[in-house]
């Protein structure tokens, strides 16, 4: 039994002569422009750019937000519209971000760096993220890493410039130099280390050896600085919980006072280090903490728990901690005389010191952003001298590296003796050896 054939479908015209359809050439044309204008170099770095900066921006006001909402809603003062929480959370942001703010006729700017990390590392990836998504050749990475920069700087001079009111207040200034030095740097950090492009193959190796070496010692003198300051916060524990439970922050401060204190652990370490060093730091007008001052003048701070950690009294045993520096020198000093075995005493010499400038100059840098202002007249240019604190720092070092390299390299290099290996001589029974 045979079954009818279905119904013929009329073709078009186009197709019965081998033309497809006008309508499907036309989609297959916009596909074809479509794919072409996003797999272009421009649109993907400006789109990336921004995808990445406006997501570091989302992820800091989120964590913002997390740790100021629970003060903001169940805090004594609770605000009374929409907009004062918009408000606070954006201040904090700012704060965050190392915008100085102004409390009145007072500008804070003693800032908590440690949280300035967060954003600043968030750039960084962002940065790295990108180059490593668009490799279309260094000029693509110069237009998006500008692109993400002025995002980013835009944003926070807007925000420094819109949420002012009578007792809170940005300057734009601040809000601009702060922006731009952050975001440049981290931006730019970030998309050298993710471009596949080797920028650091172009520095001398004596240069790179100089600046890591350097680094190196500032590293160094900061994690005996952080011992240092753990340890006496473990001797004033009792102390720092008593200063706590008076704040009485309540289950909604505790976030808030938390992250103030991590957020002051980075300049207090400074503060540390340059205590080490000799310098000492300033917590007052005509107010100094030296291990070279038996007892330190009493001044007012404020309530705030690791501040506890400053010492009052100095020993004989504090006065013995710039030695600490100079072994840090004497140990650099050998690493020099291994790197640079072949090079003459005098080479090397110039070498050390050399990585003592660049240590104290790092040094320099950190000791400034660890110094500032707390409030009115008693909290004013509180911190370390950066000028003395570097200065110090590069005569202990200098001390201590430059006897060690100036001594012949074979002391500090380790002569391997060769092993000799016996073989043994199997025994050949020669009888059984056919001639």
């Amino acid at each position: 039994m045979t079954q009818p054939a279905p119904p013929e479908t009329p073709m078009p015209v186009d197709q019965m002569n081998g033309n497809p359809a006008p309508s499907r050439l036309n989609l297959d044309m916009a596909r074809m422009r479509l794919t072409e204008v996003t797999s272009s170099a421009a649109v993907t770095s400006i789109t990336w750019a921004i995808f990445y900066v406006l997501s570091v921006i989302l992820v800091t006001v989120f964590i913002t937000a997390i740790v100021l909402l629970p003060s903001l809603l169940f805090g004594g003062d609770r605000p009374v519209s929409v907009k004062w929480y918009l408000d606070a959370i954006t201040w904090g942001w700012l704060v965050m971000n190392g915008v100085p703010p102004k409390l009145g006729s007072a500008t804070i700017t003693l800032i908590p760096w440690g949280l300035a990390v967060i954003p600043w590392a968030l750039l960084f990836r962002a940065g790295r993220s990108f180059s490593a998504r668009t490799a279309h050749g260094v000029r693509w990475y110069m237009l998006g890493g500008s692109i993400m920069v002025v995002i980013y700087v835009v944003a926070i001079s807007a925000a420094a410039r819109f949420t002012t009111s009578i007792n809170v207040s940005f300057s734009d200034s601040w809000a601009l130099i702060v922006s731009i030095s952050m975001g440049a740097s981290a931006i730019l950090i970030g998309i050298i280390r993710g471009a596949p492009i080797h920028f650091g193959a172009r520095i001398p190796p004596l240069v790179l050896f100089v600046v890591r070496r350097g680094a190196g010692v500032v590293l160094a003198l900061v994690g005996l600085a952080a011992i240092l300051l753990a340890l006496r916060l473990l001797v004033n524990f009792n102390s720092a919980m008593d200063l706590f439970v008076g704040l009485n922050p309540g289950w909604s401060g505790i976030l808030g006072i938390i992250a103030l204190s991590l957020g002051y652990l980075p300049v207090l370490v400074v503060w540390s280090a340059a205590y080490i060093v000799g310098a000492g730091f300033s917590i007052g007008p005509e107010v100094m903490v030296s291990p070279f001052i038996p007892v330190t003048a009493p001044t007012q701070l404020p309530p705030f728990p690791p501040l506890v950690a400053i010492p009052e009294t100095a020993g004989a045993l504090a006065w013995t901690l710039p030695a600490l520096v100079i072994v840090i020198g004497v140990l650099w000093g050998a690493g020099i005389s291994r790197g640079l075995r072949k090079e003459s005493a005098l080479i090397r010499m110039l070498v050390g010191f050399a990585v003592a400038f660049v240590g104290s100059a790092i040094f320099y840098c950190l000791a400034l952003l660890s110094l500032g202002n707390l409030g009115d007249v008693r909290l004013v240019a509180l911190g370390p001298d950066p000028l003395l604190s570097a200065s110090l720092l590069w005569i202990l070092l200098a001390f201590g590296i430059t006897p060690t390299v100036v001594l012949p390299t074979k002391m500090f290099t380790r002569v391997r003796r060769p092993s000799i290996s016996i073989v043994p001589v199997a025994d050949i029974d020669e009888t059984r050896v056919k001639p």
